[in-house]
């Protein structure tokens, strides 16, 4: 679903840019609640298995369409809503400025279909689910719902932002081609989430709990943190070197709208990607292998980078979240 350069108008794009900067800004701001510690080696390793994972597209058989995991529910329901956004963010500006996908100029719509949708909206659908079902069996269903609905947000957004680029009478019929298309992606979407959250509920349900207060974070050392990021990055890793290279090459959900409508043209990008199109120069053989393992090991950078600037220090976060003892 990213929106390639040219697709969206000067003005739709400043618009979006400046309401996705403001959604970033805001999730960056949320980071001064949680914990850094904790909250570094969770972002680090989901940015990088998002990342990884994304590059595993899947086909919607019987049809020549391809998808893949958009992640935004996922990381909320590890991470939270904000912080969730943020590694979207993380890993959006990575894919846009080392890979070339999507458009510089569609950024900010990229991150407001993918990320604030994805896990601030996706967030406030998962939560009241998990409670109304309870327990483990709450947790795995709402998730799953919750990204199928966001995908479906996700292609409406984007139909929205088309038709005020120029193209009202347009809205109708793209908004009809996004839909069925990306309701087949959305259960893929909902499969790999569901699947993923099964998982770690199954190995590591505290990764699932985002309400630790931060004296109970105080009590975990930090080399479990660190074991938990290690683990996340090798797994990414396994996934952007081993599954990735065989990623299905039909045309995504836009892409093979755009070929039904002829209406969404993308336009040669003024910025030149040092790694285009996931091949990294030089090693033809394990092109897709290598462009993989590097993106992955830049978001995971990223997203730690980004918690231990903006989380809390952890006497900080203890201190303020203790009872106060004076007579």
């Amino acid at each position: 679903m990213h929106i390639p350069h040219g697709v969206l108008s000067p003005t739709t794009a400043i618009v979006t840019e400046i309401l996705g900067a403001a959604g970033l800004g805001a999730g960056l701001w949320a980071l001064r609640g949680k914990e850094r510690d904790r909250t570094t080696a969770r972002m680090g390793m989901t940015g990088a298995f998002l990342f990884a994972a994304q590059m595993v597209n899947f086909q919607l058989y019987p049809l020549p369409i391809s998808g893949h995991l958009l992640g935004g529910v996922l990381a909320a329901v590890i991470l939270g809503p904000w912080a969730g956004s943020v590694v979207i963010a993380a890993v959006l500006i990575v894919q846009c400025l080392l890979f070339g996908d999507g458009g510089l100029d569609a950024l900010g719509a990229n991150f407001i279909n993918m990320g604030l949708i994805g896990s601030t909206i996706g967030h406030a659908i998962y939560a009241p689910l998990r409670r109304a079902i309870g327990g483990r069996r709450g947790i795995l269903l709402a998730s799953m719902a919750a990204a199928w609905v966001t995908v479906i947000l996700g292609a409406t957004a984007f139909a929205i932002e088309f038709a005020a680029s120029g193209h009202f009478q347009e809205f109708v019929p793209v908004l009809g081609w996004m839909l069925l298309a990306h309701a087949g992606i959305g259960v893929g979407e909902a499969l790999i989430t569901g699947g993923i959250v099964r998982f770690v509920l199954l190995s590591r349900p505290e990764l699932l709990d985002d309400e630790t207060t931060a004296a109970e974070a105080a009590q975990t050392p930090v080399g479990r943190h660190l074991q938990t990021a290690v683990a996340g990055l090798a797994v990414a890793c396994a996934v952007a070197i081993f599954l990735a290279p065989f990623a299905s090459r039909f045309d995504d959900g836009l892409e093979w709208v755009g070929q039904k409508t002829g209406l969404i043209e993308e336009k040669p990008s003024p910025l030149r990607a040092p790694i285009p199109d996931y091949e990294f120069p030089g090693v033809p053989k394990y092109a897709t292998a290598a462009a993989g393992l590097v993106g992955t090991l830049v978001v995971f950078t990223v997203g730690m980078a980004l918690a231990r600037v903006f989380a809390r220090p952890i006497e900080v976060a203890v201190s303020e979240g203790m009872p106060s003892h004076a007579a």
